[in-house]
């Protein structure tokens, strides 16, 4: 194995109230209180931004600056997030909320040289760990190239995440239910990285990684109706789990433990949607792909489906808002978006780039599982 640098998020401060000790939590990781951004949206500045940015204040920050996300993951926001923070020079830059408040966050205080606290509000996604921030395809993207589809920006571990439980729980249990789904979309994730390693296609891999993240998806998804009903231990678990995402990347040495097929799947379920005008959540449509894919690999679906049931995934077409028709159309359009991904990155080989899937085989897998009806 070749030498290489390893480095993750390494503090969290995590449990009731988690909130109320975050200004000390600063002081204790050597913050010094000067000058703080945060990225919120709307939402988030209601329950728990305002009261975040005045306890800053009340422990000593000479000023603190919000700038609240109104158009989504888009360049647009990046910039304005970075004129303030390029303005205010601040010694950290906290992102409050969802995925999108928090990639924000990522690229702005990255690209401006500044440090970035993670603050999720809801588990929807794995971004409060994550080293990529993930943004919408534009002419022009935070990097500057042209990207037809969504992208990823390398930007590093954030300096620490902050996690209050209460403050998840008291979420909509639809964005934790998501999470749960793009998480135990690993059971899919690995195979596909199995079999492009297997196919000398992904020259990295790490049984390390994947020993860890297989050992969590399936707690999980035994767990799953302890998670839904949030049992403090299992709950618990469940959260850490998504919060040890950004640990699993950087010891698998790529993001390849955290999608494979499936989400190549869910994009295709995605762009269904958008033509629908439906708004779904990325782990809604991950729990659809996993599904599928699982059936696919020969894993046991049926684990799979049973397990996004218990915790109130979807598992339907119909559950999305999407016609038996979509996924079907989404089935077989897979493989023309796995290879369009291949154009970026040329080791994300799939089961999909060696099984074809016809109008007949993509219906048949969709009505065995269960996703469609006819």
């Amino acid at each position: 194995m070749e030498v290489r640098s390893v480095s993750f998020c390494g503090r969290f401060l995590f449990g009731r109230n988690a909130l109320d000790r975050a200004a000390d939590f600063c002081r204790e990781i050597g913050i010094e209180e000067s000058n703080a951004v945060l990225i919120n949206d709307v939402n988030t500045w209601k329950i728990a931004g305002e009261e975040f940015s005045q306890s800053l204040i009340r422990s000593g920050f000479k000023r603190v600056e919000t700038t609240i996300v109104e158009k989504g993951a888009v360049r647009s926001e990046v910039d304005r997030a970075r004129e303030v923070v390029r303005l205010l020079k601040p010694c950290i830059v906290f992102g409050i909320g969802g995925g999108v408040n928090i990639d924000i966050a990522k690229a702005s205080a990255f690209l401006e040289k500044a440090r970035w606290i993670t603050v999720p509000t809801i588990f929807a996604a794995d971004a409060m760990t994550g080293i990529k921030a993930t943004f919408r395809g534009e002419e022009k993207g935070v990097d500057g190239k042209p990207h037809e589809g969504d992208y990823d920006l390398t930007v590093g571990p954030p300096l620490a995440c902050v996690v209050d439980t209460e403050t998840i729980k008291e979420a909509p249990w639809r964005f934790q239910a998501a999470g749960f789904a793009d998480y135990i979309a690993k059971v899919c994730a690995i195979e596909d990285w199995n079999l492009a390693y297997s196919r000398g296609k992904d020259p990295v891999y790490s049984e390390y990684a994947i020993m860890l993240a297989r050992a969590q998806a399936e707690y999980l998804m035994t767990n799953a109706s302890r998670i839904r009903g949030m049992e403090e231990e299992a709950f618990n678990a469940f959260l850490l789990a998504m919060m040890n995402d950004g640990f699993l990347t950087q010891m698998g040495g790529n993001s390849r433990i955290l999608f494979g097929s499936e989400h190549v799947v869910a994009q295709g379920l995605m762009e269904e949607q958008d033509r629908a005008n439906v708004r779904g959540l990325h782990g809604e449509q991950v729990a659809l792909g996993t599904i599928l894919m699982a059936y696919l690999q020969r894993l046991d679906w049926v684990a799979v489906k049973k397990a996004l049931e218990e915790v109130g995934a979807p598992v339907t077409a119909g559950q999305t808002g999407l016609s038996d028709q979509a996924v079907v159309r989404a089935l077989t359009r897979a493989r023309s978006i796995n290879e369009s991904w291949l154009s970026d990155r040329s080791d994300f080989h799939t089961i999909l780039m060696e099984k074809s899937l016809t109008n007949a085989l993509a219906k048949e897998i969709a009505l065995e599982t269960g996703v469609i009806e006819s």
